[in-house]
């Protein structure tokens, strides 16, 4: 009874903490998902006694398959193709690392997720996903004051786009079982809302700006409709107030300090509408037309990921080594329309959540994992980074696993 009892409050506090760092991954990023693999590996351990041969067959199901064939292709596809002569060696041992800890990762995660009750991961990311979150707003609020990393600020991930992007993903996910939640928990969800605004202004992030007025307005939608018919009125105000005081309060701080995100968006109203003139303001333009070059002679198979910004790099004749900027160029220039199907594969999970037994209460993390990710796909080649997968991956299965208590 006592080993059973250890066993139990491991796997309660394993939820606990792995909710918690999932909140802090926008602030720092891999730290993180190594401690989350720690946790579950700590947690597995306690409970080696309950593993039995059927927990790996509940296992095996559609979502962990997803994803389990994407690291499986991308390993293949390094170990494959040859970097081409002028390329950078490394990145072929990189991408075989990569993928095949993806692969053990998740293999690790559905151990673990098989043996937490979906009650308990509910539980956890109610509470400590939030907290997790405004202590990610914190460090990088200190950041962007400080002004140590200028008016873009990267925080400890590897490039400005990623913490705005999963603070906006994370946040929206935490929008699930809303109506389940007491009013102090609607209140910090609203004003994780507005944290996910200033991220992106902490980034000057133009298309995660785009991706948070989208999905907040179908979250507001989804709020009103989903409100009790005397409520509604009330639902409403709440609605009109928060948006005019969320604009307000976006526009004063990034006025107030640098005002990089409207000089980046103000931009592009002084250019003509020709492709020299948005080219010269949007460089991705010129990025995906050699890309579009490159993927037209290798359709069928592609290049390799490993050679993909060598390749660019010698169609643009840039000194830079660029990726695609699109996620689905990169699967097409990586391994053909099979790296494409793949990539599309390991996205699928996230439309469970518009499943109509689940509709009423995980569409915000559809908003979250598919909308806002998906969104960032079209800008920039964001799975082509195995911690980007590993993190929606972890993101996606907890978040299923818990809307099984439902």
């Amino acid at each position: 009874m006592l080993l059973v009892t250890k066993m139990q409050f491991g796997k309660n506090t394993g939820s606990l903490l792995v909710a918690f760092l999932l909140g802090l991954f926008p602030a720092f990023a891999l730290p993180t998902l190594q401690g989350i693999l720690w946790i579950v590996i700590i947690t597995i351990g306690l409970s080696f006694r309950q593993i039995e041969r059927a927990l790996f067959q509940n296992a095996l199901n559609f979502y962990n398959l997803a994803f389990a064939q994407f690291a499986i292709f991308f390993f293949l596809n390094a170990a494959i193709f040859d970097v081409l002569e002028g390329g950078r060696v490394h990145y072929r041992a990189v991408a075989l690392e990569n993928w095949s800890l993806t692969l053990v990762c998740l293999v690790l995660l559905a151990v673990w997720l098989q043996l937490s009750r979906a009650e308990d991961v509910k539980r956890a990311l109610f509470r400590w996903l939030p907290a997790g979150l405004t202590l990610s707003f914190l460090v990088a609020t200190g950041v962007y004051f400080l002004g140590n990393q200028g008016s873009q600020i990267t925080i400890f991930a590897s490039s400005s786009l990623g913490p705005p992007l999963w603070f906006l993903t994370l946040t929206m996910c935490s929008f699930a079982w809303f109506f389940e939640m007491n009013r102090a928990q609607k209140v910090w969800r609203l004003a994780l809302l507005f944290m996910a605004g200033l991220m992106v202004i902490y980034a000057a992030a133009r298309l995660i700006a785009l991706a948070w007025v989208i999905t907040s307005m179908a979250l507001a939608i989804w709020l009103y409709l989903r409100a009790e018919p005397h409520h509604k009125k009330q639902a409403l105000l709440g609605i009109i107030l928060s948006t005019a005081f969320a604009i307000g309060g976006l526009m004063f701080v990034n006025s107030s300090f640098g005002g990089l995100l409207g000089s980046r968006m103000a931009a592009f109203t002084n250019v003509e509408f020709t492709y020299d003139s948005i080219s010269a303001k949007f460089l991705r333009l010129k990025i995906w037309d050699g890309t579009l070059t490159i993927i037209w002679e290798n359709l069928w198979f592609g290049i390799g990921q490993v050679n993909e910004r060598f390749t660019i790099r010698q169609e643009l004749e840039w000194e830079k080594w660029q990726n695609s900027h699109q996620a689905y160029l990169s699967y097409l220039i990586a391994g053909g329309i099979p790296a494409l199907i793949s990539g599309l594969l390991m996205q699928s999970p996230v439309l469970a959540f518009l499943k109509s037994t689940r509709r009423s209460t995980m569409l915000p993390a559809f908003l979250g994992l598919g909308v806002a990710v998906t969104m960032n796909c079209f800008t920039d080649s964001i799975f082509q980074s195995a911690v980007n997968v590993q993190m929606f991956m972890v993101a996606t299965l907890i978040f299923l696993r818990a809307s099984d208590a439902d």
